[in-house]
């Protein structure tokens, strides 16, 4: 009889242990502790610096926020890699540039296709390739990039931010849309600072660079944007003309959202799609992001998403050209 009893009472207290901690990571209760954010790159680049100004507005249930943890590697990869393979609680989720993500598969750095086995939570913010030219050159416009290639074919090198990925084939895009991209030279640069600091210096005519990484250079008068690729201005930097209004049929943007492994409960997915919304809606945090040459743009991961695999549509010929080195 005591055993019996025993082992009823033992049965009853694992049933209350399991239904308090299913009850403590339902919907209901989330978050209940701080969410990891994976950052894939080393602190202060553009997805960092956002989702640290971020948690200065965040307001999540149960006074939790983000806590950021930067794995840096293989150009975000790793990080990217690491997210997926995470838990589907809620309390993991990725910051990264959804063109980043496509990269990786498009240009063979694996065969899985992370930007869709990864669930899109949102877009939060749009960054833009600039094309610029540093003074010494005298180019005020595209036309005088044009007719100065023309004139001195295979003199043009053009600096790019890495190789083989989403930078590089817009990069291309536009200068065959200007029918240039054969008098000029393509040079891979491992990070947005390297590719700026090149042409700041003369050791490239012309960069294909983000707004994030040129905007100071730009406003000391150091660098001349000539275009950006997208299908509106920069709020960041508005006198600078955007490729759809030139009538150039490029206009892929380079937005900054956050990624969840997927499987994560569908109504955690929204709590945190809310509060970010709401981060996103603060006019000082608007502010706040055009001076680090971004702009707040809060999109759908739905929505996102389906945008974005019409840009892997029109980028998947260009990647395979240079998978084949025909560029």
């Amino acid at each position: 009889m005591k055993k019996t009893i025993l082992v009823l009472l033992l049965s009853i207290a694992i049933a209350t242990s399991v239904f308090a901690g299913g009850a403590s990571d339902s919907a209901e209760n989330y978050p209940s502790k701080p969410i990891t954010v994976i950052v894939p790159f080393a602190p202060g680049g553009g997805s960092d610096v956002l989702t640290r100004s971020m948690m200065d507005y965040l307001e999540l249930p149960n006074g939790q926020n983000f806590v950021v943890v930067n794995v840096d590697g293989a150009s975000g990869y790793i990080g990217a890699q690491q997210a997926f393979n995470s838990p589907s609680d809620g309390y993991t989720i990725l910051a990264h540039n959804p063109m980043d993500v496509v990269s990786y598969t498009l240009g063979g750095v694996t065969d899985q296709e992370l930007y869709k086995d990864l669930d899109l939570v949102c877009g939060v913010a749009d960054d833009f390739n600039f094309l610029v030219t540093n003074k010494d050159t005298g180019w005020k416009s595209l036309d005088d990039l044009v007719a100065y290639a023309n004139a001195n074919p295979g003199v043009v090198k053009v600096g790019n931010t890495g190789s083989l990925n989403s930078n590089m084939a817009e990069c291309i895009r536009v200068l065959r849309a200007l029918g240039i991209e054969d008098k000029v030279t393509i040079v891979p640069y491992n990070s947005g600072a390297d590719n700026k600091v090149a042409c700041m210096g003369g050791h490239v005519q012309l960069s294909c660079n983000t707004g994030a990484d040129i905007q100071s250079s730009v406003l000391s008068g150091d660098l001349v944007p000539l275009v950006v690729i997208s299908d509106r201005r920069s709020k960041a930097l508005t006198d600078v003309p955007c490729t759809e209004e030139l009538g150039i049929d490029v206009v892929t943007t380079k937005p900054r959202g956050f990624y969840a492994p997927s499987g994560v409960d569908p109504e955690k997915i929204a709590i945190l799609k809310s509060a970010i919304e709401k981060v996103c809606a603060n006019p000082e945090f608007q502010e706040r992001v055009i001076t680090l040459g971004l702009e707040v743009n809060y999109q759908d991961g739905e929505a996102l998403q389906n945008k974005i695999d019409q840009w892997v549509v029109e980028l998947t010929p260009v990647f395979d050209d240079m998978m084949s080195g025909n560029v």
